[in-house]
């Protein structure tokens, strides 16, 4: 299917998993836990592909205590509610696709405005039809 349009941020997690049974049953692979964007400084994003829908989302995930509350976050400490947790649906591809798109994240996964490129890499699929999983 490629690059999915219209759905950006327009469900929490539980949401995204309610919708489609497949979701949750899945395994998933992870594209790092992160990502950042220029104008949310204080969320970090999580990249991950789904195994049985071929889905690649990112969640936000907010740091209301800035940044190195994020490291907080693993002692459960002032941990976001599910209703915070936003999803973006990226695209509809191959395992292989998005690896190759997303070739070298961990290099730029630190850096500023990382979430950018990895929509950019990912755009770069175009409506490449997904193949066996």
């Amino acid at each position: 299917m490629g690059v999915l349009e219209g759905e950006s941020y327009g469900m929490n997690i539980r949401e995204f998993y309610d919708a489609d049974p497949r979701r949750r049953a899945s395994e998933e692979i992870t594209f790092g836990d992160g990502w950042t964007t220029a104008d949310d400084e204080h969320s970090t994003y999580r990249l991950n592909w789904v195994v049985d829908t071929g889905e690649i989302y990112s969640v936000r995930e907010p740091h209301p205590g800035g940044i190195l509350a994020r490291y907080l976050d693993q002692f459960r400490v002032d941990q976001a509610d599910v209703d915070e947790l936003l999803v973006d649906v990226l695209a509809d591809t191959d395992r292989y696709a998005v690896e190759a798109a997303l070739a070298g994240w961990p290099a730029v996964m630190p850096e500023k405005d990382s979430l950018s490129w990895a929509r950019r890499q990912l755009a770069a699929l175009g409506s490449a039809s997904p193949s066996e999983r």
